[in-house]
Formats: structure tokens, C-alpha cells, sequence
């Protein structure tokens, strides 16, 4: 039979553990929870960035370039083009 000093010693242990366990219950919790708050952030930068696509007719590739331009240079016509264009819609 176990004598009250072995119990006591085992009650000791048994809440060092439960207290151990406690603490990384709440490390975990706070993990969670900024973990959490990470996803909301980047849900509302994704909702926000496909409102601009939506709005301005934008596709992945657009805002999202996959490789190196296929297009080394632009001639001086065509960028002035380009630059109407950026104007027309700027006014807008």
C-alpha cells in the first residue's frame, strides 16, 4: 500500500503535468488563433484583388505574369498608343 508521501508525490506530479499540459493548450489556442487571423487577412486580400480584376477586366495573367515577357521591345508607336490608352481610361 501506498504511503500518503508516495501519494502526495504523485498528486504533485500528476498536477506539474496537467499545469505543463495547460500551457501548451494555450500556446496552441494562441497558435490557432493567429493562424486565424492570417487566413481572414489573406480571404480579404484575395476578395479584394479579384474585385480589381472583376472591375478593370483583368485576367491572372495580367496581374500575375507566369514567365519573362514575350515581348523584348515596344515600339515607339505603340507604346505612345499604350499611353493614350492609360490616359483615355485614367480620366475616367
Amino acid at each position: 500500500m501506498l504511503s500518503l508521501k508516495q501519494l502526495e508525490q504523485q498528486k504533485a506530479e500528476l498536477d506539474f503535468k496537467i499545469t505543463q499540459s495547460m500551457e501548451v493548450l494555450k500556446k496552441m489556442d494562441q497558435d490557432l488563433e493567429q493562424a486565424r487571423l492570417r487566413q481572414q487577412a489573406i480571404d480579404q486580400g484575395t476578395a479584394q484583388i479579384m474585385a480589381v480584376m472583376e472591375k478593370y477586366n483583368l485576367t491572372q495573367e495580367d496581374i500575375f505574369p507566369s514567365s519573362i515577357p514575350k515581348i523584348a521591345t515596344v515600339k515607339h508607336k505603340e507604346s505612345q498608343t499604350l499611353s493614350e490608352m492609360r490616359q483615355y481610361f485614367n480620366r475616367r
